[in-house]
């Protein structure tokens, strides 16, 4: 009778486990592509909440924002590595630049992440938020390359941008000098207010 407890027991604990993880691993109101995917449940173990509620619907919008790849050079930001923008709904969409597909979810949460700064805070364009968007992707960098370090250690384009960024935060004794000084000398960034 124990034995046969102890197996109920064992089955009813995998069936919660596995409903729970059907239950957190739902991003299809956000992207239905599976790398995006990825993305967001590496957010969602990182417990980036704050990020995920505002993918969520918990912005201006109060719609789930979409994610998704594009060839942002047919936009005209080529140069950039993601874009943030409203959809003729209302709602918010963000863009992540196509040549990062095949970096890892770590890189590309923190992209997200970054992009979700603008959302929370309704696009307002200003340096102040450029800075918070720098400042979180480049936090979510330590956070998610300390959990997993062999991603830092992948040579794509977007990685090695992690990488420069986190160095130059952790060589400013976790300050924001050295990322201020980027943006500011960042052409795409000249008319912040």
């Amino acid at each position: 009778m124990k034995k046969l407890c102890n197996i109920f027991v064992l089955i009813c604990a995998a069936f919660i486990l596995s409903l729970n993880t059907a239950f957190a691993a739902d991003f299809s109101q956000n992207t239905s592509n599976a790398t995006l995917t990825s993305a967001l449940n590496v957010l969602e173990s990182a417990n980036k909440q704050d990020v995920l509620t505002v993918l969520g619907g918990n912005n201006p919008s109060n719609k789930p924002i979409k994610v998704m790849f594009r060839n942002l050079e047919v936009y005209g930001y080529g140069k950039c590595e993601a874009v943030t923008g409203k959809t003729n709904n209302g709602g918010y969409v963000i863009f992540i630049n196509k040549i990062h597909e095949t970096a890892p979810a770590e890189a590309i949460a923190c992209l997200i992440a970054h992009e979700s700064v603008h959302v929370a805070n309704g696009c307002d364009g200003t340096f102040s938020e450029e800075l918070r968007a720098w400042t979180m992707e480049t936090r979510t960098w330590i956070s998610l390359s300390s959990q997993n370090p062999t991603a830092s250690y992948d040579s794509s384009r977007l990685v090695k941008r992690e990488n420069y960024l986190s160095k130059l935060y952790n060589r400013d004794g976790q300050q924001t000098t050295s990322i201020e000084n980027l943006i500011a000398t960042n052409s795409a960034y000249q008319n912040l207010k």
